[in-house]
């Protein structure tokens, strides 16, 4: 069971995830119209991912406190 403050904390961490996860998709569709696949392309994919795994375990978290 978790506490009022890590809940809290939780929801949070959840808004910056969103918020990261929107812009660097906004920037990796960008950079991947402009400039095409390349290394940088690749890292912004990958952080996507990642992101994207840390949203799914905070919202697991919540769900599960």
């Amino acid at each position: 069971m978790l506490d009022d403050a890590t809940r809290r904390q939780l929801r949070f961490s959840l808004f910056l995830q969103g918020f990261a996860i929107l812009m660097m998709t906004i920037a990796l569709v960008v950079r991947a119209t402009s400039v095409g696949w390349d290394a940088v392309t690749a890292v912004l994919a990958v952080a996507v991912l990642v992101i994207a795994g840390a949203l799914v375990w905070t919202v697991r978290q919540l769900r599960a406190g």
